[in-house]
C-alpha cells in the first residue's frame, strides 16, 4: 500500500502574518480536505511562525528557513512534494480557497494521465476580503485545453494564478521548474512550461480561488523594478510564444499581435506612473521602446487611447490601495 498523501497544500509564506490567517482557514473550510499543509517560512521576521504554531483547525507543518531566498526559490521547494503525493497544490499567504476546490479540481483529473494539471477560474477581492471583480464562467463542466490554446493564453501574459492550480503527479517529481531570475512573470513561463510538459490541461470553468489585491503584494513591490517589471513581460511573452506549433502565417500573424500588446502593456504602465512616479515613465518608456518596432509601437498605443477613449481608463489604482 502507497504511503504517498493524496493532496499535499503548501504555502510559500515571507512576513504573511497579514493574511495567512484567511489562507490558513480556507484550507480548513475544504469540503475535501488535504492529507497535509505545509507551510514553508521563507525567514519571515514578522509573527508568520507564531502564528502558523497557534493554528488550531489544521495540523498544519512549519518549515522554516534560516535565510530568505525569495518567493519562487520558496515555490521551487513547494514542488519538491511533488514526489510525496497524488496531487500537489500550493498557494500564496494572501489568497484564499474557496470550499469545493479542491474536491472540484480533483475530480476534473480523476481519469487524466500523469503528470496533468487543472485550473480553475479566480476573482479579486481587496485587503479587507471584499470582491472586486469576478468572471462570469461561459462554460458549466470541466474541459480539455489543448497545449496551443494555453500558450497562446500566457504568450499574451494571461497567465493561470498561483494558487488557482492543481498538479496530478501520483508520486512524479514536478516536470517543471520556477525560474528564479524573474521575480515579475516567473509563473507565466512556469505555466507555459507546465503546459507543454503535461498529459493534460482541464480548465475548471468556476470560480474556485480569490486572488487579493494589496499595497504589499509582490506585485506592486515590482514596479519598482523597472527592468523587471517591463522587460520579465517581453521575455514570457517570447518564451511562451517560442513553444507554439503554427504554421507561417498564423505564426507571423501571432508575432505582430504581440508586439503590439507589449507595447500597449508598456503604455499602461506609463499611465499607471504618470502621477505619482513620473520618472519611472521615462524608465518604462526607455526599456520598453527599443522591444519593438516603431509602427507596433505607434499601434499599441492607439489601442490604448482608443480604449480610454470608448470605455474609460483601465486604471483602477483605488483596487490596491
Amino acid at each position: 500500500m502507497s504511503d504517498r498523501a493524496r493532496i499535499i497544500s503548501v504555502i510559500p509564506v515571507f512576513n504573511g502574518e497579514r493574511f495567512l490567517l484567511a489562507t490558513l482557514d480556507s484550507l480548513a473550510a475544504q469540503t475535501l480536505r488535504p492529507d497535509r499543509v505545509i507551510v514553508l517560512d521563507d525567514a519571515s521576521t514578522d509573527g508568520t511562525t507564531a502564528l502558523v504554531e497557534a493554528y488550531e483547525s489544521l495540523d498544519c507543518e512549519l518549515v522554516r528557513g534560516e535565510k530568505n531566498e525569495g518567493l519562487f526559490r520558496n515555490f521551487n521547494k513547494a514542488l519538491g512534494y511533488a514526489s510525496a503525493c497524488d496531487y500537489l497544490h500550493y498557494i500564496c499567504a494572501d489568497d484564499v480557497l474557496l470550499p469545493e476546490f479542491m474536491k472540484r479540481m480533483t475530480d476534473a483529473l480523476a481519469d487524466a494521465a500523469t503528470p496533468s494539471f487543472s485550473y480553475c477560474l479566480p476573482e479579486f477581492i481587496d485587503k479587507d476580503g471584499n470582491r472586486l471583480e469576478s468572471p462570469e464562467p461561459r462554460q458549466t463542466h470541466p474541459r480539455a485545453v489543448s497545449t496551443n490554446a494555453l500558450l497562446a493564453q500566457h504568450s499574451e501574459c494571461n497567465s493561470l494564478m498561483l494558487g488557482g492550480v492543481l498538479i496530478k503527479t501520483l508520486g512524479q517529481a514536478c516536470p517543471v521548474q520556477f525560474r528564479t531570475d524573474m521575480p515579475h512573470a516567473a509563473d507565466c513561463v512556469f505555466y507555459s512550461d507546465l503546459a507543454k510538459a503535461c498529459e493534460q490541461r482541464v480548465a475548471v470553468p468556476e470560480v474556485l480561488l480569490q486572488i487579493r489585491r494589496h499595497p504589499f503584494s509582490m506585485t506592486k513591490r515590482n514596479e519598482e523594478n523597472i527592468q523587471s517589471w517591463v522587460l520579465d513581460e517581453w521575455e514570457a511573452i517570447q518564451h511562451a510564444f517560442g513553444l507554439m506549433e503554427q504554421s507561417v502565417l498564423p505564426r507571423w500573424l501571432r508575432r505582430q499581435k504581440l508586439r503590439c500588446l507589449f507595447a500597449a502593456r508598456s503604455r499602461v504602465k506609463m499611465q499607471q506612473m504618470a502621477d505619482e512616479k513620473p520618472d519611472h515613465v521615462r524608465r518604462i518608456y526607455e526599456s520598453a521602446r527599443p522591444r519593438v518596432p516603431w509602427l507596433h509601437w505607434q499601434l499599441g498605443s492607439i489601442t490604448v487611447f482608443l480604449r480610454d477613449l470608448l470605455f474609460g481608463s483601465s486604471l483602477k489604482k483605488e483596487q490596491w490601495q
